[in-house]
């Protein structure tokens, strides 16, 4: 990308913090326009939400058309006023409309107000083979159109957590560091970028990896976005794998909080039902207070 087509481009906000949620292939199309009515429905408290904390939906792509219709309707055809960012769980590594049959461009998710592109997730790593390379080029690709990527890094063997922190940690940042430093040079130096630190043997599992790990590992990772010194965007970093009630504000584990460490929260399964949406919205918003 040039440095004046870069430039030209506008990009969406990130506020300090975010609550991410992806449905996966979990959900049929029904059910997914269900769980959006049920997120914007007022009763449920959950949307809109304070200016400092951004909520994005992130379905199937069959369901993103039918989902950015109704955020039309509830809303405007201006996505700018949508109480919660749309987004795709994948995106095409060709940047605009073309022969790419079985592609999803990133101009088609723009035009229906896609705002957030999730790459790079370990299910995708296992399955279709994505690998740093390919998950950068799509994130360049996105940035092309304005599009925020949510890249996902996470490390595949759990480590030896009795072993001395700084081990572990090192560990980890092994393969951590090139997943970050490959898509961070790929993209413009000012377009924003979300980080999802989600461990590989964490997602799925019954509990999420200890605050006490993840806390110096997301440090960690900041001190690699730090050091690419031309990076001027927003880079914020969230936490997922079996991430869900409880984790920010540390009432599952005896008041650790993650919320002291990432700028937000991926949820995934525990999410899915929405009294688990309102119990974290509630402690972010808690834990937002006096901060504004």
């Amino acid at each position: 990308m040039s440095e004046q087509t870069s430039q030209s481009i506008s990009y969406p906000s990130l506020p300090p913090t975010l609550i991410l949620t992806s449905t996966k292939a979990y959900f049929t199309p029904e059910r997914t326009l269900s769980y959006l009515k049920s997120l914007l429905d007022p009763a449920n408290n959950i949307l809109p939400l304070p200016s400092d904390i951004l909520f994005s939906l992130i379905p199937d792509f069959l369901t993103i058309y039918p989902c950015s219709q109704l955020l039309s309707q509830h809303a405007s055809a201006d996505p700018s006023t949508w109480p919660l960012y749309l987004g795709a769980q994948d995106v095409s590594p060709f940047p605009a409309y073309g022969a790419y049959t079985g592609f999803v461009v990133p101009p088609a998710l723009t035009s229906l107000g896609v705002r957030i592109v999730e790459l790079n997730h370990a299910e995708r790593r296992r399955f279709v083979g994505e690998t740093d390379a390919s998950s950068a080029a799509k994130a360049s690709a996105a940035c092309a159109h304005g599009l925020i990527p949510l890249v996902c890094i996470g490390e595949i063997e759990k480590p030896n957590l009795n072993a001395p922190l700084s081990q572990a940690v090192g560990g980890a940042m092994r393969e951590l560091t090139p997943q970050v430093q490959s898509v961070l040079n790929a993209v413009p130096p000012e377009a924003p970028i979300i980080l999802a630190y989600e461990p590989v043997w964490a997602i799925g599992a019954a509990e999420p990896a200890g605050v006490d790990f993840v806390g110096p590992v997301v440090q960690a990772i900041r001190e690699v976005v730090k050091s690419v010194k031309s990076r001027t965007g927003d880079t914020r970093i969230v936490y997922g794998g079996s991430a869900g009630p409880g984790l920010w504000s540390g009432k599952t584990n005896g008041g650790n909080g993650l919320g002291q460490y990432v700028d937000g929260m991926f949820l995934g399964r525990f999410a899915h039902e929405i009294s688990g949406v309102q119990k974290v919205v509630e402690e972010v918003k808690e834990s937002r207070k006096g901060k504004q």
